[in-house]
């Protein structure tokens, strides 16, 4: 099978329903540039409730591993656009395996095996 949007929009939806009360939005979307294809991350938000209790590491080994599958990469741009501190979220995705490329101003993060 291959990646493709159909497959990222299976996945959000069932991360939506699996984890309902705790993630509040999941935004996934399959890009290709030129060192292949890759999963762009447009947002991941916990409901404020829920936050600090382990439940975005949860999704995120769970968007690795659909990662992993298709041996695909998956790009970020952290940012604090929702209120989150922009350390916290490098600490987060560097503890999820991501990378940070380029400045802390731009936030992009790359996660790939």
């Amino acid at each position: 099978m291959e990646l493709n949007q159909n497959v990222l929009d299976e996945c959000t939806s069932y991360l939506k329903s699996k984890y309902k009360s705790k993630l509040q939005t999941l935004k996934l979307e399959h890009c290709t540039d030129v060192d292949g294809e890759y999963i762009y991350l447009v947002c991941i938000k916990i409901k404020k409730q829920y936050k600090e209790r382990g439940y975005g590491s949860l999704i995120m080994s769970e968007v690795i591993q659909l990662a992993d599958l298709y041996n695909v990469r998956i790009r970020l741009y952290a940012t604090n656009i929702f209120g989150a501190e922009l350390q916290r979220l490098y600490e987060f995705y560097q503890r999820q395996g991501f990378v940070l490329v380029g400045s802390e101003k731009i936030g992009e993060m790359l996660y790939h095996k």
